[in-house]
């Protein structure tokens, strides 16, 4: 009965050396800070976001985090390699190169553990692998990244060719490659955007609509309007007001902001004394005037324009 017991309890503890055994060896080759780099770059080369945000948030991606991967597998990366690695502190640094648009590439990424109730170890970005795409070269707009509308910052994740474009109805805008590799970085879209038929027509109903309002003033400076009549006879019928011409808006970019402006045509018609004669007489003009203001609620369903030129006096 001893021996029985003997060769269990042996047969145990050899078992218990195994398991730790085969624990030791995944943590030195499954479970290490490179093969958590590179598993998250084959989620990336494959295109599979859900997996790639996993592995970067766990179960959990930070509220306002919104992200996508290039459609065009060209422009994910292949071909890696890890080419070293050093630890300082708690944190391991793990130097990757890859190819990414027929260029090779040398990205870092900084790595740390996270502590776990499992045996194996669990390894964690200890600086996120995202990077900002910002635009440049005229007024904001929206973009799309990756096909993807981003939350409240425009992030990609990296390393990636980024796919941007324009995610405003409102614009129009061809798509640019952004070489996006580094993490923390900020990298910069040369988006050209321009005015969509949506938006001409939402600016031109909101327009006739506050002309028309002006219109209905029956004074000869109508409050917060863009055209006003002057005289110093004496009026004993009116004024009334008629627009013309509406304008026909244009939209530019001017020191990073978007500018309307458009010329237009209202006609005043009022009953004037005649000082010389003491008679009333009729009297029309037509009277040029222009539409300049700022583009606003360009995030809504009703983009608008605040006029600045209106009348003073």
């Amino acid at each position: 009965m001893w021996e029985k017991f003997r060769d269990v309890r042996t047969l145990g503890a050899i078992g218990v050396l195994a398991f730790i055994a085969i624990v030791g060896i995944l943590n030195l080759t499954v479970y290490t800070p490179e093969a958590t780099v590179l598993r998250y770059l084959s989620a990336i080369e494959d295109g599979r976001v859900v997996d790639a945000e996993r592995i970067v948030w766990g179960d959990h991606v930070p509220d306002g985090v919104s992200v996508g991967l290039p459609a065009d597998s060209a422009n994910r990366p292949h071909d890696f390699t890890v080419i070293g690695s050093a630890r300082t502190a708690n944190v391991t640094t793990v130097d990757v190169s890859f190819t990414l648009g027929g260029q090779k590439v040398l990205t870092k990424f900084a790595m740390t553990e996270v502590p776990n109730w499992l045996p194996f170890r669990d390894w964690r970005f200890e600086i996120e692998p995202v990077a900002t795409v910002l635009q440049t070269g005229s007024a904001p707009i929206r973009l799309l990244i990756n096909g993807v509308l981003p939350g409240k910052e425009n992030l990609t994740l990296v390393p990636v060719l980024a796919e941007v474009g324009s995610g405003s109805p409102w614009f129009d805008a061809t798509d640019v490659s952004v070489s996006a590799t580094t993490p923390e970085d900020v990298y910069l879209a040369d988006l050209k955007p321009t005015p969509t038929p949506a938006l001409a027509e939402v600016l031109e109903s909101s327009t006739r609509d506050y002309l028309d309002d002006c219109a209905a003033q029956k004074i000869l400076v109508p409050a917060e309007c863009p055209f006003a009549g002057f005289t110093a006879m004496t009026v004993t019928a009116g004024p009334e007001w008629s627009i013309d011409t509406y304008p026909n808006l244009t939209v530019t970019s001017e020191d990073g902001e978007w500018v309307v402006k458009g010329d237009g045509k209202a006609r005043l018609s009022v009953t004037l004394v005649d000082f010389a004669t003491e008679k009333s007489e009729p009297y029309s003009e037509l009277l040029l005037f222009t539409i300049s203001g700022t583009l606003t609620g360009l995030d809504s369903n009703t983009p608008r324009v605040v006029v600045s030129n209106t009348v003073e006096f």
